[in-house]
């Protein structure tokens, strides 16, 4: 008998177009739905093209239609629904109301639509480490675990706790995929202002767990056969041991794969060991029960890093290796001048800059409402 359809949300983006390839892949039929734009519509093309043993049908969903999200979820009757879609931090700085309506407001209409079925779907969700908060490890140097309590300092990980709790409270079968820093080619050609503002709050000595981007979207493939053994579970999804670095080594890694080479300690500000909320998200996960669920993790991060390097045009990286040793102390030097400019102090005490440049809504609120 064939088994019901996955219904993927945010289908065509880092995460979402590489679970759909790994699906349509085995066999399974997959209800792709994004938002229509030039990018998605293009992938979803090139997805469509690609022969595979598994039927892709392509919709363009807004979820915060909720009579769009019912009608869809009712036609296609998914057994498994792959929540990835969301507006992500720093982009949702700038408006957290919206943010607030897509990742909450729109995880709400699936859930009320997934209800509806005689058949209720496992919902597997894009969670964050955002969800944890500033992590200072002078004072929390043990790994975070599915039992670490969670402790939102910005907006968009208090729309993710917002979110997991209407999914917990909605009684539908679920697990909570905690992503760590999800790396891959997209994420050096998807940068713009406000990632590089966000780059530049981060201390150089935060913990941040990487994970290949082909990692976590194994991890949602084989999620989805594990119903029984996964429902209810908060799984923690990061590399191995190779991908547990600081803020700054996983920054020169990046800026190394493009060809400019390492700006070393002197490009970042370090993280007050007396402040706890002086830090960024994330820490590092303990992965081992995650790993022993799902068995994602099949990159290290050397591999990681050579697939991102690969993916430069190789003119692009050609010159800027030939000019990295001009560009290194030049961005060495605008930084620290941008840095006297902001009137920063010895530390990075980064919610302090994400709040001047945008505004207080940019945290969290404990009462978890945003202003109308």
């Amino acid at each position: 008998m064939m088994s019901a359809p996955v219904l993927i949300t945010g289908a065509f983006g880092q995460v979402g177009k590489r679970v759909t390839e790994l699906l349509l892949s085995r066999g399974h039929t997959v209800v792709a739905t994004d938002l229509r734009t030039a990018s998605v519509r293009a992938t979803a093309e090139k997805l469509a093209e690609a022969p595979q043993p598994g039927t892709l049908r392509t919709t363009f969903a807004d979820l915060l239609d909720r009579a769009a999200v019912e009608a869809l979820v009712d036609e296609h009757r998914p057994g498994t629904i792959i929540h990835l879609a969301a507006m992500f931090s720093p982009q949702s700085y700038r408006n957290p109301q919206l943010a607030r309506r897509i990742n909450v407001g729109g995880t709400e209409n699936l859930v009320r639509a997934g209800q509806t079925l005689p058949t209720a779907p496992l919902l597997l969700f894009a969670s964050s480490a955002a969800v944890y908060g500033s992590r200072n490890p002078h004072r929390l140097p043990e790994r975070i675990t599915a039992d670490t309590p969670v402790a939102p300092i910005d907006q968009y990980g208090e729309d993710k706790v917002l979110a997991e709790d209407v999914i917990t409270r909605s009684g539908l079968p679920h697990a909570f995929l905690r992503l760590g820093g999800v790396l891959s080619p997209d994420t050096t050609a998807g940068i713009n202002t406000d990632h590089l503002v966000l780059i530049r709050a981060t201390p150089g000595d935060n913990r941040l767990h990487g994970v290949d981007a082909r990692d976590v979207a194994l991890a949602f493939a084989n999620a989805v056969g594990r119903r029984d053994s996964i429902n209810g579970k908060v799984l923690l999804i990061a590399g191995n041991d190779t991908y547990a670095h600081t803020h700054r080594d996983v920054e020169d890694s990046m800026f190394e794969a493009m060809g400019i080479g390492r700006l070393g300690p002197s490009a970042s500000l370090p993280g007050d060991p007396g402040d706890d909320r002086g830090w960024a998200f994330t820490g590092w996960f303990d992965t081992t029960e995650a790993q022993a669920l799902l068995d994602f993790q099949q990159h290290d991060w050397p591999e990681t890093v050579t697939w991102i390097a690969a993916a430069q045009p190789r003119i692009v990286r050609a010159l800027l290796r030939t000019t990295g040793p001009l560009l290194r102390p030049a961005i060495r030097t605008a930084l620290a001048l941008q840095r006297r400019i902001e009137h920063r102090g010895p530390y990075a005490d980064p919610w302090s800059l994400i709040a001047s440049r945008y505004g207080s809504q940019a945290l969290a609120r404990a009462d978890g409402k945003t202003d109308a």
